[in-house]
C-alpha cells in the first residue's frame, strides 16, 4: 500500500479512487488546508467533472470531521470545495450524493449550506421534465428535516403571557429560522425559473410552501397578544408572500383531501391576504370551503393551538355572513351545514380552552341570524329536537335563542311564526323530563329554569286579554298535565331523597372507605370530606328550592292555573 493511500485512509473512512482525490487526502492530513484548496483549483473544469462522483463522497465525510480547535478548518475547506465542485462539477452526479445526505442535517448552518449548494446545482441542470423531479426531491428532503423538531406543549389553562413565553422558546425560534431558510429557497428558485419557460415549476414550489404549514408549524399561535402581532405569525409572513406571487389566487390550490387547514385559517384570517383573494368569492363559498378545515383544526381538542385556530376561523367566516337573508330554510338540507353546527356545539360546550368560548359563541350566533325567521325556527326546532336532554348547557343557549326569536316575532308583528302550534312544537321540545318524575333534576337543572322563565316570559308579553300566540287557551291544560305537575312531584321526591341524605350522612360517624383505588396521573384521587359532601347535598336542595320559586312565580302569571 502506498503511503498517499495510507494517509487517505486516516483521513476519512472513504476510499479515495483517483489521484487527484489522493493527493487533495494527503495534504488535508498534513493539515495544508490553503495548498489542498489550490490544487482542488487548478484541476481543469474537466478534471472536476469526471471526478465528481469520489471528490462529492470524500468532501461531504470530511464536512462531519471533528476538530479539537475553535475553527473546524476540515469544515470551512469542505464547505468551500464543495462550492467549487458544485460550480464546475456533474450537477447530476453530485445531486444523487446529496440526495443521500438525509440525516446529515445536524445543524442550522449544515441545513443551510445544503440549500445553498443545491441551489447552484438546480441552476446547471438543463431545462428538461426531470429536474422538476429533482426540485420535487430536494424540496422534500429539505421538508423532512423541518418535521423532525419538537416543540414545547402548552396546556388549555394557558393565559397571555404563557403564549409570549411559547412564543420565544428557543425551540419555537428555531423552526421559524430554519423555516425562513427554506421560503428563502423558494424564493430564489421562483426568481431563477421566472426568467425560463419551465412555468410548470411554481405549482410544486406552492405545494411545498403550504405543506410547510403542517406540524410542526402548526403548532404554533399566529393569533395577536395584546394586540400586537405574534413573532411567529411575523416570521410566517414571507411563507404566505411568496404563495401570493406564485399563484395570484391560491383559492385555486385548496385541497379539503389535504391537510390544508392551517393553510386556509391563515388565509381566511388575516385581513392583509383575505383582502387580495379575488372579490368573485361570496360568504357563503367561504363558509362551506372551511367546514372540513374547521372540523380537521377541532378534531384533537387536546391540542390546544389547533383549537384557537378552529375558533378564530369559523369566527371569521360566519363574522361575515349577511344577518336576515343570506339564507333561507332550505340550506338546513345541507348536510355540511348540520357538520359546522355539530361542531360549533363541541366548540362551544365541550372545548377544554375556555378563553376561545366567545369567539364560538358569536361564530354560532353570526352563522345563526344569517337565516331569514322562519329558516332560524327551523334551525331552533331541527337542533332541539335532536339535542337530548343530557346535554344541558346547549339546551339552555337554545331555550335563550328561542326566547330573544320570540320577542323579535311578537314586537316586529311582521312574521307571527311563533304562536299556536309553530310555538307549541318548540315548547313540547323544551319542557320534557326525560324518565318522568324519576328524572335526574340536577342534570336537566340549567335548561328547567330557563324553560320555565320562558313560559312566564309569554305570559308577562301576550297577557291573557291579547293571547295572540294562543298559549292561554290552548295550551296551559296540556303544559300543566304533561310537565309542570310531573315536575312538581319529580322535586318533592328528589328532595325528600336528598334530605334523607343529609340526615343519614350526618348520623354515619364511620370512616369512610373506598373498596377500589381510583388513580389520576398514577396518583390516588382523594374523595371529597364529610363536610364537602354535606355541602353538595345542601346546594342541591337549594336548587330544588329555586324551582319551586319559579314554579310560583309562573303559577302567580299564569292566574294559578299552571
Amino acid at each position: 500500500m502506498s503511503t498517499n493511500d495510507s494517509n487517505a485512509k486516516s483521513s476519512t473512512s472513504v476510499p479515495t479512487n483517483t489521484l487527484d482525490v489522493q493527493e487533495i487526502s494527503t495534504l488535508i492530513d498534513g493539515q495544508h488546508f490553503s495548498e489542498a484548496l489550490s490544487y482542488l483549483m487548478s484541476l481543469t473544469e474537466q478534471q472536476i467533472y469526471d471526478n465528481t462522483w469520489d471528490l462529492c463522497t470524500y468532501l461531504f465525510h470530511l464536512l462531519e470531521k471533528p476538530s479539537d480547535k475553535l475553527c473546524n478548518e476540515y469544515e470551512i475547506y469542505s464547505q468551500d470545495a464543495l462550492k467549487h465542485v458544485a460550480e464546475h462539477g456533474n450537477p447530476r452526479e453530485m445531486l444523487i450524493i446529496m440526495l443521500e445526505q438525509s440525516d446529515k442535517f445536524i445543524s442550522d448552518e449544515a441545513f443551510v449550506f445544503h440549500i445553498q449548494l443545491f441551489l447552484i446545482i438546480i441552476k446547471r441542470l438543463p431545462l428538461k421534465p426531470s429536474l422538476i423531479t429533482s426540485i420535487d426531491d430536494i424540496l422534500s428532503l429539505l421538508k423532512c428535516h423541518l418535521t423532525t423538531l419538537e416543540l414545547p406543549t402548552i396546556n388549555n389553562d394557558f393565559a397571555g403571557k404563557d403564549l409570549l413565553v411559547y412564543n420565544h422558546d428557543h425551540r419555537v425560534t428555531h423552526l421559524l429560522k430554519l423555516t425562513q431558510f427554506y421560503v428563502d429557497f423558494i424564493c430564489q428558485l421562483r426568481d431563477y425559473f421566472s426568467t425560463t419557460t419551465m412555468n410548470k415549476i411554481f405549482p410544486i414550489l406552492a405545494k411545498y410552501l403550504i405543506s410547510l404549514l403542517q406540524e410542526p408549524l402548526s403548532s404554533l399561535s399566529y393569533e395577536p397578544i395584546d394586540s400586537q402581532e405574534s413573532s411567529s405569525f411575523t416570521s410566517i409572513r414571507p411563507l404566505l408572500d411568496c404563495l401570493f406571487t406564485l399563484n395570484p389566487n391560491p383559492i385555486q390550490l385548496i385541497n379539503d383531501k389535504e391537510q390544508q387547514s392551517v393553510f386556509v385559517y391563515l388565509l381566511l384570517t388575516k385581513n392583509h391576504y383575505f383582502s387580495l383573494l379575488p372579490c368573485v368569492y361570496s360568504p357563503y363559498f367561504y363558509l362551506i370551503l372551511s367546514i372540513p378545515f374547521i372540523q380537521q383544526l377541532s378534531n384533537d381538542r387536546e391540542r390546544v393551538m389547533l383549537t384557537e385556530k378552529a375558533c378564530v376561523l369559523v369566527s371569521n367566516v360566519c363574522s361575515r355572513l349577511k344577518p336576515n337573508k343570506e339564507f333561507d330554510s332550505t340550506l338546513l338540507d345541507n348536510n355540511d351545514i348540520h357538520t359546522l353546527i355539530d361542531t360549533l356545539k363541541i366548540l362551544m360546550v365541550q372545548s377544554p380552552a375556555r378563553q376561545y368560548a366567545p369567539l364560538t359563541i358569536g361564530a354560532y350566533r353570526s352563522l345563526f341570524r344569517s337565516f331569514n325567521p322562519l329558516g332560524r325556527y327551523t334551525f331552533l326546532r331541527q337542533q332541539l329536537a335532536k339535542t337530548p336532554c343530557a346535554e344541558d348547557s346547549y339546551r339552555t343557549f337554545l331555550c335563550t335563542l328561542v326566547k330573544d326569536e320570540f320577542l323579535y316575532d311578537y314586537r316586529s308583528l311582521s312574521n307571527e311564526i311563533y304562536k299556536g302550534l309553530s310555538l307549541f312544537q318548540l315548547l313540547d321540545h323544551l319542557c320534557r323530563l326525560p324518565n318522568g318524575i324519576e328524572s335526574d333534576l340536577l342534570e336537566i337543572y340549567d335548561c328547567l329554569c330557563s324553560t320555565l322563565n320562558f313560559i312566564r316570559f309569554i305570559g308577562l308579553i301576550d297577557k291573557q286579554n291579547i293571547n295572540r300566540t294562543l298559549l292561554w287557551t290552548e295550551r296551559l291544560n296540556h303544559l300543566n298535565e304533561t310537565f309542570i305537575k310531573p315536575l312538581r312531584k319529580s322535586i318533592e321526591l328528589a328532595r325528600a331523597h336528598y334530605k334523607l341524605e343529609i340526615k343519614n350522612r350526618k348520623e354515619d360517624n364511620k370512616p369512610q372507605k373506598m373498596d377500589t383505588e381510583i388513580l389520576v396521573d398514577s396518583k390516588p384521587l382523594s374523595m371529597p370530606s364529610k363536610r364537602e359532601q354535606l355541602e353538595t347535598l345542601h346546594s342541591a336542595v337549594t336548587k330544588f328550592d329555586i324551582l319551586d320559586c319559579i314554579l310560583s312565580t309562573l303559577s302567580e302569571t299564569f292566574g294559578g292555573e299552571l
